[in-house]
């Protein structure tokens, strides 16, 4: 049924006001500057994709060669390589309150979507101020059991929506087909098609209920890849049969049961469907295969456009325009320098010329303003105090179950570790936001709780040589050393330096050696290694139930979640 509210809206707007819904700009930190005002105000824009992890728009350094792939940086006078300024829940939620009072004042005082990835794990845009995070999808999975996939998605919604944030960009709806996938890994449910599909079903519905727009990705499926798009170019190979039947079933089933109010593109080339542009801006594949074939009339965003697959090849302005032009309706621009204005002009030259026509135009706008329409956007109501929600006894407790039920010792010649001896905790710095709730060391300070013989060291998460020479010539005075090992995308693992540790001390002297890791891939896991624990995430109940699990005081019950096996 036609929504007469937006229209009418729509029959109001200008055509830069109708542009600028179409976009998705970056805000960085947590300090808003005058430049964010401008993407509000000067460029009418729908919405801002929030990242208060980082100071500044970084651009995408590819860690095998170390070049940066694309420069989109622009530090505005900051200095680089400094942590945005802390701020609680609450203080977060004021700012964006505050951007959403600038929208009101705008001629048709549309609001703006504030857009997120929350994934799980290390994967959260908001991780500061307790928020309580869940597992990698894949630790989800791990875990057993769809229904804790919904409960996990409110939980989420809640506690997101308690800020301010109303899109998320989740689920992950890739089958991870491919176990070297440097890019999807665990941030898929699973390698099975149907049990992605059951586990995207359930967290989709959780989003439902609580009026949180979910966007299911990448869109036709980028689990079949062994190539990272932030930095290159993903070919899928993968038949059309395949596609159909393991890529897109999940995207069947979410657009069949009305559980998908958005889909992003990925930017990689599917022969099964265009062997001649990548998705994001292939007409056959986002209007022909997923309006057509597919049936979904909701909003399709692209994935973030500096990424290196699509913007060394078509330019991120005219990336943008092109993405439009194919059957895209929203913009994903997160760099907050002149590409902002590049982009916008570039948009409208397309409008001008008739590449994206009149109507065309109108049809992207009421999509996205629908579903914020649908959402409860137009009529927001008292949100709930984040501190509360936060400390709410329900999530809290949600999410230290699904911690202990995702958790898995998958080798097991040592453990548990005797609380007599002395042991040595090698923890890589990991991505937190470094408060009180979640900060480097989180590992090892919950084994203090265990063993008060036991030291730290901290190493870079890909390991220096000065964290080489330390662990070798520290090693040999414990009894135990605990190792961490985990994977991100854009980091080089240290698989080759532990297997190398692990054949010097494999005598019945030498130290006991255990590895904690975050994926069941050999991404991560050292070949010759005898005690491994998968965490499915790195962050504050998981670290504790992996310390748990080290002195036999925690029993983890996570089972492995994949069809593929190690052999």
């Amino acid at each position: 049924m036609e929504n007469k509210f937006v229209k009418d809206i729509i029959s109001r707007m200008s055509e830069d006001q109708k542009i600028g819904a179409l976009l998705t700009l970056g805000f960085t930190g947590t300090m808003i500057r005058p430049h964010i005002y401008d993407a509000v105000l000067k460029y009418h824009c729908g919405g801002l994709r929030l990242t208060p992890v980082s100071r500044l728009f970084g651009s995408y350094v590819d860690p095998k060669s170390g070049k940066m792939v694309l420069d989109v940086t622009d530090t505005k006078g900051y200095k680089k390589e400094i942590s945005p300024p802390a701020v609680t829940a609450s203080q977060y939620a004021q700012m964006l309150e505050e951007l959403q009072a600038a929208a009101a004042k705008r001629p048709l005082g549309l609001p703006l979507h504030f857009s997120f990835d929350q994934e799980g794990g290390t994967s959260a845009d908001f991780n500061f101020g307790g928020v309580n995070i869940f597992p990698k999808p894949m630790g989800v999975r791990a875990a057993g059991d769809p229904n804790l996939a919904y409960a996990v998605a409110r939980a989420t919604a809640r506690q997101s929506k308690a800020v301010g944030f109303s899109w998320i960009h989740s689920p992950v709806l890739d089958v991870n087909s491919e176990p070297m996938n440097p890019e999807i890994y665990t941030r898929a449910y699973s390698d099975i098609a149907e049990e992605t599909a059951e586990y995207a079903v359930k967290t989709c519905k959780g989003f439902k209920e609580e009026k949180f727009i979910a966007t299911g990705k990448h869109f036709p499926g980028r689990g079949h890849s062994a190539v990272d798009a932030h930095f290159e170019m993903p070919v899928i190979k993968v038949d059309r049969d395949t596609m159909m039947n393991r890529e897109l079933l999940p995207y069947r089933e979410l657009i069949k049961r009305d559980l998908l109010p958005s889909i992003m593109t990925a930017h990689s080339i599917f022969p099964a469907f265009d062997d001649t542009d990548i998705a994001t801006v292939s007409k056959k594949i986002l209007t022909g295969l997923l309006r057509d074939t597919l049936g979904f009339d909701g909003v399709i965003t692209t994935d973030s456009m500096t990424m290196g697959g699509v913007a060394l090849r078509y330019g991120v302005a005219n990336a943008c325009a092109l993405a439009l032009e194919a059957g895209a309706d929203l913009v994903l621009m997160k760099a907050e320098n002149q590409l902002v204005a590049e982009t916008f002009n570039k948009i409208k030259e397309f409008v001008r010329q008739g590449r994206i026509k009149e109507e065309e135009l109108d049809q992207k706008v009421y999509r996205v303003l629908k579903v914020k329409y649908d959402n409860g956007l137009f009529t927001p109501t008292t949100r709930e105090d984040p501190e509360l929600v936060l400390r709410d006894p329900g999530i809290t407790a949600l999410s230290k179950h699904i911690a202990r039920r995702s958790v898995l010792i998958q080798k097991n010649r040592d453990i548990p570790l005797k609380k007599t001896g002395k042991i040595l905790v090698v923890e890589q710095i990991n991505k937190t936001p470094n408060d009180f709730y979640w900060h480097p060391g989180i590992l090892y300070k919950n084994c203090i709780k265990y063993c008060s013989s036991i030291d730290y060291l901290e190493t870079a998460y890909t390991f220096d040589e000065s964290d080489k020479e330390r662990i070798l010539q520290n090693i040999s005075v414990y009894d135990a050393v605990v190792i961490t090992n985990f994977y991100i995308r854009g980091k080089l693992s240290n698989n080759q330096f532990i297997e190398e540790l692990l054949a010097k001390n494999n005598s019945a002297s030498s130290p006991k050696i255990i590895v904690i890791t975050n994926t069941p891939y050999p991404l991560s896991i050292p070949e010759n290694c005898p005690n491994l624990i998968i965490s499915f995430a790195t962050s504050p109940d998981n670290m504790e139930v992996c310390a748990g699990a080290l002195f036999g005081e925690i029993n983890p019950e996570g089972i492995w979640p994949i069809a593929w096996k190690d052999k």
